[in-house]
């Protein structure tokens, strides 16, 4: 073989060897790229504030613990969360984090993850057998139904005409601890007789519960002694507008569950109202629980079957201390 030749090889055998070692070089780039956690968070809406701040908390920790993290908008709608769950899993997430206010659209989009072979954590609301984590809603309803029963001992010695319960039944389980909670804690403190007790659904909306309790309201003119407990604060809110608007003030003490932006801009009113205070959630907490458990999950390990955070009362003395201007 001439010299030429020899070299006509050569240069061909380095060129093949050249493409093919650059070929290796970029599959191992994409394995390193597809090796980066993705995980899904469906937030159960966008147009609360308290909810924004649980989905900037998300990718907060996200950024932090270098992890991909796809935000969707459930829109606090049943169909469009199964929508998500479904683009999430086809998107190739390898966990779904679910806020949702369905128990049963909850369930189903568990068993859409359980076909899907990837995990679920369930924020707040129950996603049927999935790992937990939220509020320790018995014990957070607790903390502000003892408040109301101490703010009715001081100024009314106790004694009340109605006790408003304030809820959402079609958040299943949640309503049912929360609201059983607030009772129990009113009860620690006076007596509540079934007879006083009224229970009203409020949705999820400053709306729909302001109209429900101008209805209960109306409904009874003459009771001057009234605690109500509200679900979350949006729920709050309405009522809050209610009493004011019915120049009820001197006859309610009002409850809640947040903080939410309305929370804070009450509690920092010059002077204090018959909103008394609210049970803190801290929602720009949420997503340095969750994300990393959810981490967890997807790299095989046991998590505990509910995962709780922290409570506690924040009122107007408080409110600066926890939340600084």
């Amino acid at each position: 073989m001439g010299l030429k030749r020899v070299l006509l090889v050569v240069a061909v055998l380095l060129l093949v060897w050249g493409v093919a070692f650059a070929g290796g070089k970029k599959e191992q780039g994409a394995a390193a790229g597809e090796g980066r956690i993705k995980i899904g968070f469906q937030n159960i809406g966008e147009t609360v504030d308290f909810w924004v701040w649980v989905g900037d908390g998300m990718e907060r920790e996200a950024r932090k613990l270098g992890v991909e993290l796809i935000r969707v908008d459930n829109k606090a709608d049943g169909t469009v969360a199964v929508q998500n769950a479904d683009y999430l899993i086809n998107a190739g997430v390898q966990g779904i984090i679910l806020y949702m206010n369905d128990a049963k659209v909850n369930s189903q989009i568990k068993e859409m993850c359980d076909e899907a072979g990837i995990p679920l954590l369930a924020v707040d609301i129950p996603a049927g057998d999935a790992p937990f984590f939220g509020g320790d809603n018995y014990t957070a309803g607790h903390i502000a139904g003892v408040e109301l029963g101490k703010a009715a001992k001081e100024k009314w010695g106790g004694q009340i005409d109605l006790y408003v319960s304030l809820g959402n039944p079609a958040i299943g389980e949640t309503h049912v601890k929360r609201m059983g909670g607030f009772l129990d804690g009113v009860r620690s403190v006076i007596d509540v007789p079934a007879s006083k007790i009224v229970e009203v659904g409020g949705g999820e909306d400053i709306i729909t519960s302001q109209r429900v309790i101008t209805d209960v309201l109306t409904a009874n003119p003459r009771a001057t002694r009234i605690l109500i407990g509200s679900l979350q604060d949006t729920q709050t809110q309405g009522a809050f507008t209610a009493v004011e608007m019915a120049n009820r003030q001197a006859h309610v003490f009002l409850a809640g569950q947040g903080p939410f932006a309305s929370t804070l801009a009450n509690l920092r009113l010059p002077e204090k109202n018959f909103w008394i205070g609210s049970t803190s959630y801290g929602a720009e907490l949420y997503g340095s629980y969750a994300v990393p458990l959810m981490v967890d999950m997807i790299n095989g390990k046991q998590v505990p079957a509910v995962t709780h955070l922290d409570h506690y009362w924040l009122n107007h003395e408080n409110v600066d201390q926890h939340y600084p201007r």
